[in-house]
């Protein structure tokens, strides 16, 4: 018996038998030996579900994982534990696997990360997984569940959606030898994500390109953002064909979701004003809009089949003012204008002036140009004047003046008198004068706030008296402001007669041109809350005659 108690002591499992006289048989004995187990438990608040969309959710071609800690408060190490993972609902191509522990030492602490991953397959709905971590002897934890929604996959769409040409060199065409600088716009116009994007524009042989590799490749493009990218290029007097094609190769992760397109660049095509820079605000799954380099009346201008050799144009466009704020978008205005004025109404080309942030004496000199013309042509002429920029009011008689691009607001002196620029041009008589006011005169910025010179109280100017043979058409009525419409880079006033020019070839009235202005400035200023209400003031001596006139 001591024996027996010496081996229980040692607490090995064994069998053996013990034999008695009045015993017929040995009688056998099992000793269980000591278990010291683990016990694992979830440490609160740690389990979570990480995925690298942001969402929130499995979207397809994605990794993701469920991630939660356990500790052992057990006596022993855990040995052989395995984090189990299963789910139930839309598993359409979703891969996760059960994970193998490495030992959990006693009171130890350990993270468990179990990966899941997700391809094309993968569609729209939930799952729910259900995870716990198993110990050989039963003292796993308990299971718990997480419910995670999915996402099928949404393809991207990249595309080449616009393009412009800009010189820094004073160039206002495409021509050889005069560095140029090619923007395309580059729009991903579908909801997907567009990863690995890479663009390769190839123009022909001979035309040097500056070296821009490391503009032409992109991480990723979400769904509705554009990328702006730029090639400085030149074209040497050895390239005698007329075109100039730039071939342009979109790749994506996926290999075929890219659109790649060849541009056409033909010598003597008009520049445009200036670089345009690229609002990247985008709200996914909103309605994508193609995006668009500049106004659209700045593309597709008409071209007249017809001249206009009697009609002579001056183009005022004052943006950049040295004393006061500036004037957004009034070089644009005036550059697009001019185009119209050449291409769209078939004015010769020396017969208009445009002239950029002029000063006092530069409209001096151009208005005593009109005049020099209709003297010399005997009246038997067309005349056009087009501002946009800022205009001022005398504070004391109400006139209305132009502001130079160094004059002072505060200061009348400094300023053109419009009623001095209508009887220059309406004392000579001419068949017609046209006069196009993208400004206001009562102190107000196109911003909408006011000039410092205003004291901040719009002013109700004069509307000055036409003469001769003159029409005036103004882009706001007494103390209104003259607004941009910044989504079109231009003047209000001007954005829609451009819009108006552009639809009809420029073959219109004034009348119809007028109305036109006039009902879409005032309904777009209304939407913004501000009344904007374009005026006609003709002169006493046309009558209703120049209803009838065309600028064409």
């Amino acid at each position: 018996m001591n024996k027996l108690c010496a081996i229980l002591a040692s607490g090995m499992f064994t069998t053996f038998a013990y034999a008695q006289s009045n015993v017929s048989a040995p009688m056998s004995f099992r000793i269980a030996k000591e278990v010291k187990p683990a016990v694992l438990n979830y440490i609160p608040g740690s389990l979570k579900f990480v995925e690298v969309g942001g969402n929130n959710a499995i979207d397809a071609n994605e990794t993701a994982k469920i991630e939660f800690q356990i500790k052992n408060t057990g006596t022993g190490d855990g040995v052989g534990c395995v984090a189990e993972i299963s789910a139930e609902g839309n598993t359409n191509g979703l891969t996760y696997k059960s994970q193998n522990l490495p030992a959990i030492a006693v009171g130890e602490t350990q993270t468990v990360v179990i990966p899941i991953s997700s391809n094309m397959n993968t569609v729209d709905g939930s799952v729910e997984f259900t995870v716990n971590v198993t110990e050989p002897n039963g003292f796993g934890t308990e299971p718990v569940q997480i419910s995670v929604n999915t996402r099928k996959f949404v393809s991207p769409y990249l595309q080449v959606v616009d393009y412009t040409i800009t010189s820094d060199g004073g160039s206002s065409v495409l021509e050889r030898k005069k560095p140029f600088d090619l923007q395309i716009l580059l729009q991903n116009t579908q909801y997907g994500k567009a990863e690995n994007v890479d663009v390769s524009v190839e123009f022909p042989a001979g035309v040097w390109v500056e070296d821009n590799n490391d503009k032409n490749a992109y991480k990723t493009i979400e769904g509705g953002k554009t990328q702006s990218l730029i090639y400085t290029a030149m074209i040497p007097t050895s390239y005698t064909a007329d075109v100039i094609p730039v071939k342009i190769t979109v790749k994506e992760k996926y290999g075929k979701y890219s659109e790649n397109k060849t541009l056409n660049l033909k010598f003597n095509q008009t520049l445009a004003s200036r670089k345009i820079q690229i609002d990247a605000k985008h709200e996914n799954r909103a309605e994508i809009a193609i995006a668009s380099l500049g106004s659209d009346v700045d593309k597709n201008i008409p071209v007249s089949k017809t001249k206009n050799e009697k009609a002579y144009a001056v183009i005022i466009a004052n943006e950049n003012y040295s004393e006061v704020a500036n004037v957004p978008y009034a070089i644009n205005d005036g550059e697009i204008f001019k185009q119209y004025c050449i291409q769209t109404l078939g004015m010769s080309e020396k017969h208009v002036r445009l002239l950029r942030d002029a000063t006092k004496n530069q409209i001096a000199a151009q208005i005593d140009w009109l005049k020099n013309v209709i003297d010399a042509r005997e009246g038997d002429v067309n005349i056009l004047l087009y501002y946009a920029g800022h205009g001022i009011p005398d504070e004391r008689s109400k006139s209305a003046y132009l502001l130079p691009v160094d004059g002072y607001g505060s200061n009348v002196n400094t300023a053109y008198k419009l009623d001095d620029i209508y009887n220059a041009l309406g004392e000579e008589r001419c068949k017609s004068v046209t006069v196009l006011l993208d400004a206001c005169f009562s102190g107000a910025k196109r911003e909408g706030d006011m000039l410092a010179s205003a004291r901040g109280v719009a002013i109700s100017v004069k509307r000055g008296e036409p003469v001769g043979n003159m029409v005036v058409i103004s882009a706001a009525t007494g103390d209104q402001t003259a607004g941009a419409y910044n989504e079109q880079s231009h003047g209000k006033f001007t954005y829609f007669l451009l819009k108006k020019l552009q639809a009809t070839q420029g073959d219109v009235n004034l009348n119809d041109l007028s109305s036109y202005i006039i009902s879409n400035v005032k309904r777009i200023s209304a939407d913004e809350g501000k009344i904007q209400t374009p005026t006609v003031v003709p002169s006493a001596n046309v009558g209703d005659d120049w209803k009838n006139w065309k600028l064409k």
